[in-house]
């Protein structure tokens, strides 16, 4: 049998490739929607997502975290999860299709109403594929999971090319999430071998508390993620959060496609070994390493090629986003960091430490963003990445504190990688690009030699820095865990 190195290793691999694929799909879709739709729909539909994904969090209300990180679940628990999932999804569903109206007068733009009501639908769906995902993922069917995943956007993004075609307007945009739910629900319930049972009364083991506790704390972080959108939208109106929008979500994009879902993996494996110390604090360190020299290299490149990267991938029109995504970039290094201690509360079972922490700490990130917005989209670009430095030093500080776990040595990991690493990527990046413009180069070439040079630095650090090649080596042997399956004691 494979031993569980092994095992996180290769559902690692899978999801790596699933989601570099789904990169491609989503920044491929990018690229076109963005010359069919105006930045104004953009901002339209932005402003209704920021206030839906508060309802996601209440429809899935953590009962998937919930069974995921269980390390027994019964058949009757999981169906009662089942239909809790589905109940609330169809009450947030009704509860939003009725708050379109006062949503659409909050933001002074009757588009909102319709945007609103056809996404409503999403919760239902959402409830209903849930636990027949989380069954896949507890089943380590990481292939099964990944098809799950990616199939859907697939159909999203073609169903959102072919509406813009003809309609060039936010239709597009809502059509491609309604596609995704109905898609992910279908395969979801043809992939997995489980089927709900009728709800039972049967003890449930801590799984609504954790749920619930889960929930509070991502209520909490999902509101700091997007109150910048709410109050951009509502201060600036819809074509500065369209520019905010889509520099936002160029940054989240590794963390979305990377990180999270490595939280599939991360997530059940640590929960194996959370007891077991000095192996726990291995793996963790492990996994942080794709944060360190994947994500964070990226974010680095990111900060330094903002400007012609934005004009050579959705167009001139959307230059002004330019600035505001290098800026983001910033926060992005330290929100891939910050994902690290949240796989550590997860896999011990923490989810009430977690909420206690984000009561204090969510609401003074909530401030320093807030003291952005009367200087615009980028006053509030400014205060996103400086609040998420500290909100990272503040969360691995606590949960050290929480868990007793000698995690200090995050710290320095990812000090080493920033400095040695990451830092003078972004740097080689940004003078090459400079001297690219200086030139008269244009922004292909300019984001060319950019990232040529980020690249080039990777091999200085690996040739001058032992620690480099250590942490290099330790990916490379994942990468070949995941490909071949070795095995070990």
């Amino acid at each position: 049998m494979s031993s569980l190195a092994s095992a996180a290793a290769r559902g690692g691999g899978i999801t790596i490739v699933s989601q570099s694929v789904k990169v491609v799909l989503m920044l491929g879709s990018t690229v076109i929607l963005a010359r069919l739709i105006a930045p104004t729909d953009y901002g339209l539909v932005a402003m209704v997502v920021a206030v839906v994904g508060v309802g996601e969090i209440f429809r899935d209300f953590g009962l998937s975290m919930a069974a995921l990180q269980a390390k027994s679940l019964s058949q009757a628990q999981q169906s009662n999860l089942f239909w809790i999932n589905a109940s609330v999804g169809l009450a947030l569903g009704a509860v939003f299709f009725a708050a379109s109206f006062p949503l659409a007068a909050f933001y002074g733009q009757d588009e909102v109403v319709v945007i609103t009501q056809a996404l409503s639908f999403t919760f239902l769906l959402g409830g209903l594929s849930t636990q027949f995902k989380v069954r896949i993922n507890r089943d380590l069917r990481f292939v099964a999971l990944a098809v799950s995943d990616l199939l859907p956007y697939a159909f999203g993004i073609g169903g959102a090319i072919a509406i813009a075609a003809v309609f060039n307007n936010f239709w597009a945009l809502v059509a491609q999430q309604l596609i995704v739910a109905v898609v992910t629900l279908i395969l979801a319930v043809a992939l997995t071998r489980w089927r709900p049972g009728l709800p039972r009364r049967v003890s449930m083991d801590g799984l609504i508390s954790f749920g619930a506790s889960f929930a509070g704390t991502q209520i909490i972080s999902y509101l700091t993620r997007n109150v910048d959108s709410l109050l951009i939208g509502r201060v600036w109106g819809s074509t500065a959060l369209g520019y905010y929008d889509r520099a936002y979500n160029l940054v989240v994009l590794p963390l979305t496609q990377i990180n999270t879902p490595m939280s599939r993996v991360a997530v059940p494996v640590l929960s194996r070994i959370a007891d077991e110390g000095p192996r726990f604090i291995a793996y963790l360190r492990r996994a942080q390493l794709v944060a360190l020299y994947v994500t964070s290299s990226i974010f680095a490149v990111l900060f330094a090629l903002g400007t012609p990267l934005v004009v050579a991938v959705l167009g001139p029109r959307w230059e002004s986003a330019g600035p505001l995504l290098s800026v983001l970039a910033l926060s992005g290094i330290f929100r891939s960091l910050v994902q690290v201690v949240y796989w550590v509360y997860m896999s011990q079972g923490l989810a009430g430490a977690q909420l206690r922490f984000y009561l204090v700490a969510q609401p003074l990130l909530v401030g320093i963003i807030a003291c952005g917005v009367p200087f615009g989209p980028m006053g509030v670009a400014i205060a996103v990445s400086i609040g998420y430095a500290l909100f990272w030093l503040a969360s691995l500080a606590w949960v050290r504190r929480v868990t007793k776990l000698d995690l200090g040595v995050l710290y320095l990991d990812a000090l080493r990688a920033l400095v040695f690493v990451a830092i003078p990527m972004g740097a080689a990046a940004f003078g090459i690009r400079t001297l690219v413009e200086s030139l008269g180069g244009g922004v292909i070439v300019t984001v060319l030699c950019g990232g040529a040079a980020a690249l080039i630095w990777v091999g200085v650090a690996f040739a001058l820095f032992r620690r480099v090649r250590d942490d290099i080596a330790q990916l490379v042997d994942f990468a070949r865990r995941a490909v071949g399956g070795r095995r070990s004691g």
